[in-house]
């Protein structure tokens, strides 16, 4: 890969997710809400599969993008003890997951101008920049949720 295709393909990412990012804080909280399946905590994931995976030591390294657009939500600090609150942050964790789901998929189309074994390692990227936060997400998913059923019993 040369230098240009090296710069072209930094600003291609760069302008692919800032897009994705912003557009995904423009869908509804109404969406966000519903339970749709790629949103639904799995069986699976409350065997502790994400302590395993050591999500709680690592995801305070990630960084957060909620902030980098006006209607952006903050979510490395919890802000609030309301059960409001908590389904906001809960609605965010959708929105969140979301936006990295979506940001994988562009990365086929760096098979346009790349070779094909540049544009496999761009999928690769994807994957490798968006799944540590979508497990971090539903991590949070699952304890949020736990929030929300203590705070409606009280």
């Amino acid at each position: 890969m040369t230098g240009a295709q090296l710069l072209i393909n930094i600003m291609a990412w760069f302008v692919i997710h800032m897009f994705i990012a912003y557009r995904c804080t423009k869908i509804s909280p109404f969406y966000l809400k519903k339970d749709l399946a790629l949103f639904k905590v799995q069986s699976w994931e409350t065997v502790g599969i994400y302590k395993k995976f050591g999500v709680h030591r690592w995801k305070p390294w990630l960084p957060d993008g909620g902030k980098l657009f006006k209607r952006g939500f903050y979510k490395k600090k919890w802000e609030s003890r309301t059960k409001e609150y908590a389904q906001l942050f809960l609605v965010e964790t959708n929105r969140a997951e979301l936006t990295h789901w979506i940001s994988i998929l562009p990365s086929i189309l760096f098979f346009i101008w790349n070779s094909p074994s540049i544009g496999v390692w761009m999928v690769i990227y994807a994957i490798v920049a968006n799944v540590p936060f979508i497990l971090v997400q539903r991590y949070n998913r699952i304890r949020i949720h736990q929030v929300v059923l203590k705070l409606k019993r009280n």
